[in-house]
């Protein structure tokens, strides 16, 4: 029992909400353990003078409660479809009963939605006047709206944004459809929500925000790093080639500075009477964060975020200065793509979740003699932009465009009829978002559930309202489920002959809406052959067992071939070995022979390795080919590569580690390549992994590779790594415990092996321990770092500090004395598990007799170790790679674009 409390407790707060596979095997851990103990237990019973029969019996006693269990699972998953919360804090808060959750909303999903009360979006008479304005539009990547002064940032770093946001309209709950730049970007372009869209092979020809205004007399500009397409760029071609319509444009990586020269350079070859339509996009608070010395915050992760912020704003400042000087009353928007976040909900990054610090973006307008100071409080998207351009300047909406226009909350008019009644939806492949007033719901696709935060009391969503509030949960529930419905809708483009777009239950299950696998499988029985076989491959998508039974139907009688095979997929893929899927590695179509294989890996069976390796391989040809691209343009899409590398995994495919050492190149993939690598177990891939390891700028890919190699049983290859990124301004999380586990902390360390013991023993009355000052880093100085817990519900804290030089003799004292001059304290929050805590000793490493450090805890302080590393610089940010545009991606417009040539 207490080994397997350990076990579930270890899984909970190790790692959290990173690395499957190591949470997976933890879970199948705990639930061995049980029957392990129940065997030992049978074995010493007859000494216990508990007979053999006695015992047997004990055994048929719990396999017929199994079996009861098991005939009683689906009436207790419908019972838990509707506890939301229930099944919400299993999700999050235990591990081996999450998946029990996932299991229970693959046997009875929630009860669907009705698909009403999708929010409309009116057109009324126009309340804001752009006629003959400029416009300028500057979006700046990666920039949390909460790191802004306007929107209350302790830090003063946007100067002029905060000017800007002065003198015109602040919208405080502006939110971005996905949080990645690629979806952000043409989202804000189109007036659409382009994930959903493109998942379904729709919207690639939507009209641009460019193409409309040039149609209306604009000429545009467009200032771009090419990197706004490098996610998912398979899919974007369309508006990455056209240059999202813009006439003159320059593609490259610039900094803030360049661009406002760039800016000024087009608006003087541009005649005064022409109106321009000017995007800048200011790439600086993208990862990797490079430190400005004008700017000096810090050195950790989010001070040099900032300074990066800093920098943009200041090309900000300069850009909008240029436009105001030659053309005074030019309209500008500055936005976001979307935000960051820094451990907020566990992650890092962006492109994970909806939560605030991923999709909330700042979203401020100045119109100079138009709009006053004014702060909007109801949530709006970036979506609603275009429309609300194109309603300021008499432009009859286009029937494909989504979103609101926001004039009448720009203007603060009086006409309630007309005030929009604004919401957002926000979306990545396993979260949805719907912001309405001050509530957040937020729902997780793979199960179905939803949880309800109020921003207006909890700004960091934190606290689940969920539960007191059912019933604005179910309004807000059939709202975004209705949102989810229509996309596609009104495209002109569909997939089917009519080209009415797939039905609304198609649309859903495409965009990953579990709840949608009921209604997908009824479409198996449509009249329209092109309908069924959407509706069987959607079905081998989702994954869930709820359309088995649809799926065996149409298996055996379905004429159509294509049918078949998607259903034999689908089958497999849910755990029913469908015979006929084997036939499928040789088919014809690559398709099949690919998902075929997949589908077999998936379920253990590797009669399809060579072709799911020769899959992989094909889309990450070996680095040690300079001339080849790592990615080629035909990639295939992020979702599809990490289920093969995941199944590879499962397989543990020795086969396949040369291909998957080189799918590391792939920055999304990495953690799951890295995971699967430690699955197979495989020594041989520990060089290539070590090299990894020691150039990884990515913390969460770095500690994968950190646990993978100690898995592995990695040796002194990983030792100077180790010790690095113990040093750098944001350490290695949980890297004592990784050198623990791999036995090598004494090391990377600093504390001699024979004075450890003493120190987790006698800290509590001070002890003193040798030490040895390690050599390297950047010579500025030594960090402590001590794993340690706080019990009995109050913080703790540890000193630390050289012993006080009057003091030489130690061995004598219980309680040795401490340089209070020079010591550190690290607080240890109230808690049940190991933290790691860390601080910069003040020691001169060039002089002074430092042999020993005090280390002295409260009482309430368990310690498990402390280690001694110098100070080292972050790694450098790479160096900005070549690129060549294609003959699509032109550098510059033509010359009778810029100086006023027709209009398209």
């Amino acid at each position: 029992t207490a080994t397997a409390l350990v076990l579930e407790v270890g899984n909970q707060l190790i790692l959290p909400r990173l690395y499957p596979v190591f949470h997976h095997g933890l879970s199948l851990l705990t639930l061995l353990v049980v029957p392990a103990v129940t065997v030992c237990w049978l074995d010493t019973a007859p000494r216990r003078r508990v007979t053999r029969w006695l015992a047997a019996a004990r055994v048929a006693v719990a396999l017929v409660l199994f079996a009861g269990a098991a005939a009683g699972a689906q009436d207790a998953a419908k019972t838990l479809s509707v506890a939301d919360n229930i099944r919400l804090v299993f999700l999050t808060h235990a591990p081996v009963l999450s998946h029990a959750v996932e299991l229970a909303a693959r046997l009875a999903p929630p009860p669907p939605i009705d698909e009403e009360g999708a929010p409309e979006v009116t057109s009324g008479p126009r309340t804001l006047d752009l006629s003959h304005r400029d416009i300028v539009l500057v979006t700046i990547d990666a920039l949390r709206a909460d790191h802004v002064g306007a929107y209350g940032y302790r830090r003063s770093i946007t100067p002029n944004i905060d000017r800007l946001a002065g003198e015109g309209a602040v919208f405080e709950a502006a939110y971005t459809p996905t949080p990645h730049t690629s979806y952000a970007v043409t989202s804000l372009m189109t007036g659409k929500y382009m994930r959903p869209l493109l998942l379904q092979n729709l919207g690639d020809d939507s009209d641009t925000f460019a193409l409309y205004l040039r149609r209306y007399g604009y000429r545009t500009a467009a200032f771009y790093p090419p990197a706004v397409f490098f996610i998912d760029g398979e899919r974007f071609a369309p508006f990455r080639d056209r240059a999202l319509d813009f006439e003159y444009r320059k593609v490259e990586f610039a900094p803030a500075a360049t661009r406002a020269t760039q800016v000024r350079g087009y608006l003087e070859r541009v005649p005064k009477e022409r109106n321009v339509f000017l995007w800048v996009h200011l790439f600086e608070p993208h990862e990797p964060y490079e430190a400005h010395p004008e700017h000096p915050l810090g050195d950790r992760d989010e001070d040099r975020y900032d300074a990066e912020i800093a920098s943009a704003d200041a090309g900000l400042g300069a850009i909008v200065d240029t436009v105001r000087s030659k053309r005074p009353n030019a309209v500008v928007i500055v936005a976001a793509d979307h935000g960051e976040e820094f451990s907020d909900h566990g992650g890092r990054y962006h492109g994970t979740t909806v939560f605030e610090e991923q999709v909330r973006v700042p979203l401020v307008i100045s119109a100079p003699g138009l709009v006053k100071p004014n702060r909007i409080r109801e949530p709006v998207q970036l979506v609603d932009l275009l429309p609300t351009v194109l309603s300021a300047l008499s432009v009859p909406r286009p029937a494909r465009v989504r979103g609101a226009d926001l004039g009448p909350l720009l203007v603060g008019s009086a006409d309630a009829a007309w005030a929009p009644k604004t919401f957002a939806f926000a979306e990545t492949e396993t979260q949805t978002l719907l912001a309405r007033d001050a509530y957040r719901l937020v729902c997780a696709r793979k199960i179905g559930a939803c949880s309800l935060y109020d921003v207006a009391k909890d700004p960091h969503e934190l606290v689940d309202v969920a539960p007191d509030m059912q019933g604005l949960v179910g309004t807000l529930r059939t709202e975004l489920r209705a949102v989810e419905a229509s996309h596609g809708r009104f495209e002109l483009r569909g997939l089917r002959a009519e080209g009415k777009g797939w039905p609304e239950a198609l649309r859903r299950g495409i965009a990953g809406d579990a709840d949608s696998v009921t209604d997908v499988a009824a479409l198996l029985d449509d009249a329209d052959v092109t309908v069924r076989r959407k509706a069987a491959e959607v079905l081998f998508e989702l994954r869930r067992t709820d359309g088995a039974e649809p799926l065996r139907l149409a298996l055996v009688r379905d004429e159509d071939e294509t049918v078949r095979k998607w259903s034999s997929l689908a089958l497999t893929r849910l755990g029913e070995g469908a015979p006929r899927v084997r036939e499928l590695l040789d088919d014809p179509e690559p398709a099949f022979r690919h998902l075929s294989a997949l589908a077999l890996a998936e379920s253990g069976d590797a009669h399809g390795e060579g072709t799911l390796v020769a899959w992989l391989r094909a889309s990450f040809p070996p680095e040690s080919k300079p001339s080849e691209k790592v990615i080629p343009t035909d990639a295939m899409p992020f979702e599809r590569a990490r289920e093969i590398v995941e199944a590879l995994g499962k397989l543990r495919s020795k086969e396949a580690v040369p291909a998957l050492i080189d799918a590391l190149s792939d920055v999304r993939l990495r953690p799951y390549v890295i995971d699967a690598l430690a699955q197979i177990g495989d020594a041989s891939a520990r060089p290539a992994l070590a090299r990894r390891l020691a150039v990884e700028r990515y913390q969460n890919a770095r500690l994968a590779l950190a646990k993978a190699l100690v898995s592995l049983g990695a040796g002194a290859e990983i030792h100077d790594a180790f010790t690095r990124f113990l040093g750098v301004p944001d350490p290695l999380p949980d890297g004592l415990a990784l050198a623990l586990k791999g036995d090598f902390l004494d090391v990377v360390a600093g504390l001699k092996q024979r004075t450890r013991t003493k120190l987790v023993r006698d800290a509590k009355q001070g002890v003193a321990v040798g030490i040895v000052i390690p050599v390297g880093g950047n010579g500025k100085g030594v960090r402590v770092l001590c794993r340690a817990r706080a019990l009995d519900g109050r913080a703790g804290e540890i000193h630390i500090g050289p012993q006080a030089h009057n003091v030489r003799d130690t061995k004598e004292r219980s309680d040795p004395a401490m340089d209070a001059d020079r010591s550190v304290t690290l607080t240890i929050p109230a808690g049940s598990r190991d933290i790691e805590a860390f601080a910069t000793l003040p020691l001169d490493l060039h002089g002074g007799d430092y042999s020993e450090l005090v280390f002295h805890t409260t009482q309430n302080v368990e310690l498990s170790a402390c280690g001694l590393v110098p100070l080292s610089d972050e790694l450098p940010p790479p160096a900005p790679e070549p690129w060549t545009p294609s003959p699509g991606e032109a550098d510059e417009g033509s010359v009778e674009a810029v100086d006023g040539g027709s209009s398209p």
